[in-house]
């Protein structure tokens, strides 16, 4: 992986979801599904639509860009915490943008520093590795935590759009987010250069 030690620390890692990572096993996906599941997380992590087991994982699996997010243990055990994953790429290189999503299985997660960290290190990943430039999210309007977290990572909100998700048979409006690699990359090394270093 050409710029691993960008996206990892001491104590967090990002790891992008393919055979031969150390985070690789039968069932991430489904594990993750189910997690969400139980933390009644999955509506709200995919603005509203309903997603059963097989239609997440075809559709994380279609995307063939999914990132496991990782803590790690004082001996270097891999522990899972949640999932990035990019979507609907345009451009090309030099002028790219994309979309994100986020997703965290443990309760209260989303608001720790820890989640945080390891967006910063998914989001590095996509400007540098992915070649992307712009990233767009895009949240349901009342979903005020996503759009906290968003803005704790850099993300400007640039445009409301009405009638935008379907949820429970109604239109509501998306809050659309924009952070560009320009803005980010400097306060990341900043970040990065500060952080436990992986030793090995």
């Amino acid at each position: 992986m050409k710029g691993w030690p960008y996206y990892q620390t001491a104590t967090l890692a990002m790891i992008p979801y393919m055979p031969g990572t150390p985070v690789y096993v039968d069932g991430m996906l489904s594990h993750i599904y189910y997690e969400l599941k139980r933390l009644h997380r999955i509506e709200q992590t995919m603005c509203g639509d309903h997603f059963n087991h097989d239609r997440w994982i075809h559709y994380m699996e279609s995307l063939k860009t999914a990132q496991i997010l990782c803590t790690v243990t004082a001996e270097g055990k891999l522990v899972p915490v949640g999932m990035s994953w990019v979507s609907n790429p345009r451009g090309v290189d030099g002028a790219r943008a994309i979309q994100c999503g986020f997703a965290f299985i443990k309760d209260g997660s989303s608001g720790t520093s820890d989640a945080r960290n390891l967006a910063r290190l998914a989001l590095a990943y996509c400007f540098e590795d992915l070649r992307v430039d712009t990233i767009h999210g895009v949240q349901t309007i009342d979903n005020i935590a996503a759009r906290n977290f968003s803005m704790r990572l850099g993300f400007k909100p640039v445009a409301v759009v009405p009638d935008y998700h379907a949820i429970d048979g109604k239109l509501v409006a998306a809050q659309v987010m924009m952070l560009r690699k320009a803005d980010f990359w400097p306060g990341f090394l900043e970040w990065k250069e500060k952080q436990p270093k992986v030793v090995g």
